[in-house]
């Protein structure tokens, strides 16, 4: 089973990177900084000589050469305000959640960061997201947080994945695909999805920090557009052995998720995937179009799938 909504560490590295506009003026803040996501913004702020702050929950081994790390929670308005003092820059992503429980939970970092006098942020959004008003779940609580984000009066950018390929290295759809053969995700085969990853959305993160592009909206995606038999076809050339894309029922994604997480938990996360199966054109704008280059991320490019695959393909055999 994969619980589909949201993983690799490259060496730091202080050269300058040519053609970028240093607005940055201090160490970054970076949230939920053990996890995925969290971890591959740290891993490319260092990579392009940036000092970071990591702000976790629980401490898990030693610190990042370049780092330091406290302890906070997102609960906890005196951790946050401790964790903010002296940094210029954070990178936000809210964990998924209820909608009021994760604007009350933004509300409290930006009080924290207006307090400690941060320059600005970047909110990365943890999903793919529809900017209009509209009754899923998931976007509701998307949009509370960036309706947060934007009132607090600090420069700030909003990032939107399409849907991570880091999907892929959750145990659960590795383990398919070693002993099965199999993908299988609640998401129509013929859905075009021009998959991204952890590692392009936290370069972007960094990126739009040091060129100070705020105010704007970013979809991040990935250089082309594939069905699930063509992603499936993809990942199978690059580990050499057969790999079939079969769409599973999302009834039976949620009643694997209520197993795994509790009753109701299932109708919760796959809310989402009902609202692409029920509105394919949506879909489509939301997750099929390619990355489209902007003036704010001048240089950036994001990575292929087959690239991506081949990066991780030892965990697939």
């Amino acid at each position: 089973m994969g619980l589909f909504g949201s993983l690799t560490c490259l060496a730091p590295s202080a050269d300058p990177i040519e053609g970028t506009t240093m607005s940055i003026t201090g160490p970054i803040l970076v949230f939920l900084a053990n996890g995925v996501q969290g971890g591959a913004v740290v891993q490319a702020a260092l990579r392009r000589g940036h000092p970071v702050r990591r702000l976790v929950r629980r401490p898990q081994g030693s610190d990042p050469v370049g780092t330091e790390t406290v302890l906070g929670d997102l609960d906890d308005p005196r951790s946050l305000a401790v964790a903010c003092a002296g940094v210029a820059h954070l990178v936000l992503q809210v964990p998924t959640g209820d909608a009021a429980e994760m604007a009350r939970r933004a509300q409290s970092v930006v009080d924290a960061a207006r307090q400690a006098g941060v320059r600005s942020l970047v909110l990365k959004l943890a999903s793919a997201s529809r900017p209009a008003p509209c009754a899923e779940p998931s976007f509701i609580a998307n949009a509370a947080v960036e309706a947060v984000v934007r009132a607090a009066g600090l420069p700030c950018a909003v990032l939107r994945p399409t849907m991570y390929l880091d999907n892929l290295l959750k145990p659960s759809v590795t383990a398919d695909i070693v002993r099965h053969g199999v993908f299988s995700p609640p998401i129509a085969a013929e859905q075009r999805i021009a998959w991204t990853c952890a590692d392009d959305c936290a370069e972007a993160a960094i990126r739009l920090l040091e060129r100070g592009a705020y105010g704007g909206d970013h979809c991040i995606a990935g250089p082309v557009s594939a069905t699930g038999p063509e992603l499936a076809a993809t990942v199978a050339k690059a580990i050499g052995k057969p790999v079939a894309y079969h769409a599973q029922l999302i009834e039976r994604f949620e009643a694997e998720v209520d197993a795994a997480m509790g009753q109701g938990a299932g109708r919760r996360i796959a809310s989402k995937f009902r609202y692409f199966a029920e509105r394919p054109q949506e879909a489509d704008d939301i997750l099929a179009r390619p990355f489209q280059p902007t003036s704010a991320l001048a240089g950036f490019t994001p990575t292929p799938i087959e690239d991506w695959i081949g990066r991780h393909a030892a965990r697939f055999r």
